[in-house]
C-alpha cells in the first residue's frame, strides 16, 4: 500500500519542488494512516523523531504557503482520465449532517437542515460525496 501511495504522489507531484512533494507525500501518508485530516492526527502518524509540535508547525506553514494547487489538480485530473476517459459522468451528493443537540463537538458548523419542512439551520457537518463513472457508448458489454 505504502508504494501505491508513493506512486500516486510521484503522479500528482510532477513538476513541484522536492519540498513541496515532499509536502504532499507526508499529506497523503499521514492521512492514509491515520484516517483524519487533522493536522495534528497526520503529524502524529508521520512518526519524525522531532517534537510533535515542530511537525504540526512544519505542517502548518507549509500548507499556509502552499499555491500549487492548479499543478496538482491538473495532474490529478490527467491520472483520472486513464481509469474514466475524456468524458465521465460524475454525480455530486452534497448534503449535511445534522446534530440538534450537539454543542461540543469538534468542528462543529451551521447547516440548513435538509430534511426539515421549514429548512432549519441547525448544528453540524457538511458533507459532499462523489462518484464518477465511465460511460460506454456503442460497446456490447
Amino acid at each position: 500500500m505504502k508504494r501505491d501511495l508513493i506512486n500516486f504522489s510521484k503522479k500528482i507531484s510532477f513538476g513541484l519542488s522536492k519540498p513541496n512533494s515532499k509536502f504532499i507525500m507526508d499529506i497523503l501518508f499521514g492521512i492514509s494512516s491515520s484516517g483524519s485530516t487533522l493536522i495534528s492526527e497526520i503529524s502524529r502518524h508521520l512518526k519524525e523523531n522531532i517534537k510533535l509540535g515542530y511537525t504540526i508547525e512544519r505542517l502548518c506553514d507549509h500548507l499556509f504557503s502552499f499555491d500549487d494547487e492548479n499543478i496538482i489538480m491538473n495532474n490529478y485530473y490527467n491520472e483520472c482520465k486513464n481509469y474514466f476517459g475524456h468524458n465521465p459522468i460524475v454525480l455530486f451528493d452534497d448534503s449535511d449532517i445534522s446534530k440538534i443537540y450537539g454543542k461540543k463537538f469538534e468542528d462543529l458548523d451551521d447547516v440548513i437542515d435538509g430534511s426539515s419542512k421549514g429548512k432549519i439551520i441547525t448544528p453540524g457537518y457538511h458533507v459532499c460525496e462523489a462518484q464518477a463513472h465511465h460511460l460506454l457508448i456503442g460497446h456490447n458489454d
